[in-house]
């Protein structure tokens, strides 16, 4: 539900403000090194998810393919998001018009830390999924594109 009391903000806006604070913080007292260690540990957590999910398709008597990818994704939509997706033999295709995370950076003026998170998770879910998952991310909403688009699919 994205309904809630007044005063009251959303926890994908919570998140992404703690997620640039972190990054800010880390960034800003130990420079490059600090952006790669923001990354990896972006990557980490993307991995892990990756894993659950496939854990997820696992359980329920599915294989890890890109058919399967979207169907046990592990974070629920909510009307903050915007996204068209389109299925086909061997890959998906998504296409975010509307995005509270991005939403959330922007408003904070913190878009260079939120496309840490944005040019890594992505990727990691889809290899801690299935690692021969690809997940190709050519626009974003962070650098000024008017939408974030993603292809997924299977190495050949």
């Amino acid at each position: 539900m994205d309904r809630k009391e007044p005063g009251t903000v959303s926890i994908y806006t919570i998140m992404a403000e703690l997620f640039a604070a972190l990054a800010e913080e880390v960034v800003t007292r130990f420079g490059s090194e600090g952006e790669l260690a923001v990354r990896q540990a972006v990557r980490n957590f993307g991995e892990m998810r990756g894993r659950r999910i496939a854990e997820n398709a696992r359980q329920s008597g599915k294989d890890n393919t890109v058919a399967n990818y979207l169907p046990f994704y592990d974070m629920e939509r909510s009307l903050l998001f915007t996204a068209e997706s389109q299925t086909g033999a061997n890959e998906v295709r998504q296409c975010f018009s509307k995005c509270i995370f991005a939403d959330a950076w922007k408003n904070l003026q913190a878009e260079r830390y939120g496309l840490l998170y944005c040019e890594e998770i992505d990727p990691a879910i889809a290899r801690g999924f299935n690692s021969s998952l690809q997940c190709e991310h050519k626009e974003y909403l962070l650098k000024g594109d008017t939408q974030c688009t993603f292809r997924f699919f299977h190495d050949e």
